[in-house]
């Protein structure tokens, strides 16, 4: 019958009590605790060596299999450490060269527009692919509608949106990042899933990095990923055009 001890009872022959295990200390059992590494491989080898039966010893052969493994496994341990360090390389120069456009003019696919020191810094605009009747919808960060143009009917043609920053009293709305919606319904009277595509155009006035290192671009108070930039425009080329 196995004797069964308590924690604070331990037997003799032991000097110590066995700690619970912690969230740092708990064994490893995803598949990396049987991964052999170079160093451990070379261990295991100089230790097979030192202990081998020398009237059996380790045949050429073998030993040369052995040894190229280990090679191998230390080639592919350099290619990996090169891999990432390149990866890293890489990373920080896009990020170097996204600081370019800070104070540039750029193009993206967004519906987002700015107001900074009272003034609207974004333009913006929609391609519409068909014969269509369109109400526009500036809101504010919290999703309260703060202006709504009503375009009435518009033939296929991308049409300027530029919004003078006031609400539907005429009154000022305070600095922000505010976003544009529309409506639209098509000659046959039915509303519109797509067809309409929003652009915007404004100068980059600062580049930021997010947790993974992608990098963010400020448009005044609006934040663009890089990937919805789709154009740098030359300094000046925004237009000053109204839109209602």
């Amino acid at each position: 019958m196995v004797q069964i001890y308590s924690a604070d009872n331990p037997p003799a022959a032991r000097t110590s009590v066995a700690q619970p295990w912690t969230e740092e200390t708990v064994p490893v059992t995803d598949g990396s605790e049987r991964q052999l590494g170079k160093d451990a491989f070379l261990t295991l080898l100089l230790t097979q060596l030192q202990n081998q039966d020398p009237f059996n010893p380790m045949e050429d052969t073998e030993m040369t299999a052995q040894l190229a493994q280990y090679s191998q496994l230390e080639q592919l341990t350099n290619l990996n450490t090169n891999v990432t360090s390149m990866a890293g390389y890489i990373q920080a120069q896009n990020q170097f060269q996204t600081l370019s456009l800070i104070g540039k003019e750029v193009k993206a696919e967004a519906n987002l527009f700015s107001v900074t020191g009272g003034q609207v810094d974004i333009k913006g605009s929609l391609e519409v692919s068909e014969t269509a009747k369109i109400q526009v919808y500036v809101i504010d960060s919290s999703g309260t509608q703060v202006r709504m143009y009503d375009w009435g009917q518009v033939a296929p043609g991308t049409y300027d949106l530029n919004w003078d920053g006031l609400n539907n009293n005429g009154e000022k709305v305070p600095d922000g990042a505010y976003a544009f919606q529309v409506t639209a319904t098509n000659a046959a009277g039915e509303a519109m899933t797509d067809g309409i595509a929003p652009t915007i155009s404004g100068k980059v006035s600062s580049v930021s990095f997010d947790e993974e290192g992608q990098p963010v671009v400020h448009l005044g108070q609006a934040q663009l990923s890089l990937s919805q930039v789709m154009e740098i425009l030359e300094s000046g080329s925004l237009s000053a055009q109204a839109s209602e």
